[in-house]
């Protein structure tokens, strides 16, 4: 079986790279049960979990092929819609990933597309590159980002969210850092090794259950999501992507023609 990840662990350091070429590193299941299962397995005490991507893209975000295989078959009556325990399995593995104990650094090499976006914004550090490319494509393909819209308000506030959200804004590194949806742009390789070394070794004389603390104080600070949001999103996400306008935009990117909404009269 191939492995959808590469785990490197030195001392307290722990590294997962996305390898995933064909469904460009997208968060399938399998992609995050592979993630979580690397972590769990790292022995206790880990001082920074660095999370990246392999073949030039950080993550995909959603399995696009599948999401349209899925809106083939419509939901059996009383069954529960594929998409909708999808969207909130995926809720349920950023909020997981974004409350881990130990640090963890993103590094976005490549394009992060939709909910690879929504992966580096749970993440306590973002560093892009110059060949960085962030993607909120979702309102341009007919539904919401849903399950990473809390990331989105709580790394970069609602007001800016919001405008990237409804624009469907792709943004370059050295544009995600200066509006903070990155920390650190990084132009050359040399610069990324040296950055994310200094990163480490700053972490690494922390205590790790102080900042283990330290971030559970924050995330007490932070305007908690409604109870059940998670549920709440994953019946948006899936409501609108059996709606006209989802179907449409998955019609026209399959096609690789605007949808009737960007048609120009």
């Amino acid at each position: 079986m191939v492995s959808l990840v590469h785990v490197q662990q030195s001392g307290r350091r722990l590294r997962i790279a996305l390898d995933d070429r064909g469904r460009r590193n997208a968060l399938s299941p399998e992609m995050t049960a592979a993630i979580e299962g690397a972590i769990e397995a790292a022995p206790p005490g880990l001082a920074a979990v660095v999370i990246e991507g392999r073949n030039g893209v950080f993550s995909a975000g959603a399995d696009l092929k599948w999401l349209a295989e899925t809106l083939a078959r419509p939901p059996s009556p009383g069954e529960l819609d594929p998409l909708e325990a999808l969207s909130a399995a995926g809720g349920r593995f950023f909020a997981r990933f974004a409350a881990l104990s130990c640090v963890t650094i993103a590094v976005v090499d490549g394009a992060a597309v939709g909910g690879g976006v929504g992966l580096a914004a749970a993440a306590d550090l973002v560093v892009a590159t110059a060949r960085a490319e962030f993607s909120l494509s979702e309102t341009s393909l007919g539904f919401p980002p849903a399950q990473i819209a809390p990331y989105l308000a709580q790394r970069l506030g609602e007001r800016i969210a919001r405008r990237l959200a409804v624009t469907g804004a792709r943004l370059d590194g050295r544009e995600a850092e200066a509006l903070g949806l990155a920390d650190l742009f990084c132009a050359t390789d040399a610069e990324l090794a040296a950055r994310i070394e200094a990163l480490m070794a700053a972490i690494e004389r922390c205590a790790p259950g102080a900042n283990a603390e330290t971030k559970r104080l924050l995330r007490l600070c932070r305007p908690a999501a409604p109870e059940g949001y998670i549920e709440t999103a994953a019946k948006s996400f899936a409501e609108a992507l059996r709606g006209p306008e989802a179907r449409e935009g998955l019609a026209a990117l399959l096609a690789k023609r605007p949808p009737s909404w960007a048609e120009k009269p």
